[in-house]
């Protein structure tokens, strides 16, 4: 397909697509997929984190919505949800739940002051990733934990837009599939890889890595729709 098709986005192709991307996520709720996504994701967490979370110690949900995870967690003395989306927050399933309403790349936290932060599927919104991690490494105390979910974006449906081999379209198509179901901020450039580089770039040591099989139809392709990583701080 050529740079220059779609040159505007039609009325007609943002209601298509976002019908497209709407179907999709009805269906998936309806056979209760997100569900069992969160429970998944939350005890691979306390698989990767162990005593960490049980320890009574100080963790945030960072890009939490509206808590689906959060509300899974248990364990910690305090547990924020922190989101810069103010809808999500007011929305929470989970009201019990301090939230509070920040980016990622400047969180009004004290330095040293975290046991663990959880990221699940946040990391490729970010745009300064580099940031996100230095930012990461300021709020977690020495030996602080940092639990990321990272989508891959390769996968043969997109995991966000659930566009098919989006990542194979030329810029152009991709960013008005991205627009029309309000994935704006997707940065298509997000690796594992990637991802890694950062983390150990701002002071993190790699702990793990474990892919994620949710769908029958990553065990067919034999690529994984994400990865838990587990990064350590070290030093001070």
């Amino acid at each position: 397909m050529s740079e220059g098709t779609f040159r505007r986005t039609t009325w007609f192709e943002r209601k298509v697509v976002a019908g497209f991307y709407l179907g999709v996520v009805a269906v998936l709720k309806t056979a209760r997929f997100y569900h069992i996504r969160n429970e998944r994701y939350a005890a691979a967490i306390s698989d990767l984190v162990g005593l960490a979370l049980r320890e009574g110690q100080v963790a945030l949900d960072l890009g939490c919505g509206p808590g689906g995870i959060t509300a899974r967690l248990r364990g910690p003395r305090l547990l924020v949800g922190i989101d810069s989306d103010r809808f999500a927050l007011l929305h929470s399933i989970e009201p019990s739940t301090q939230r509070i309403q920040a980016r990622a790349e400047r969180l009004p936290i004290r330095a040293q002051s975290v046991s663990v932060a959880v990221a699940i599927s946040l990391v490729e919104h970010v745009a300064d990733q580099s940031a996100f991690f230095r930012e990461l490494a300021r709020i977690l105390a020495p030996g602080g934990l940092a639990v990321l979910q990272i989508p891959e974006l390769r996968f043969p449906i997109e995991p966000h837009t659930k566009w098919p081999l989006l990542y194979v379209w030329n810029s152009s198509v991709r960013a008005r599939v991205l627009a029309a179901t309000g994935y704006d901020d997707l940065n298509m450039s997000t690796s594992l890889a990637g991802v890694i580089r950062h983390a150990e770039a701002a002071g993190f040591h790699t702990d793990r890595v474990v892919p994620i099989w949710l769908l029958r139809l990553a065990r067919l392709v034999g690529m994984p729709m994400g990865y838990f990583t587990l990064f350590r701080k070290v030093g001070p």
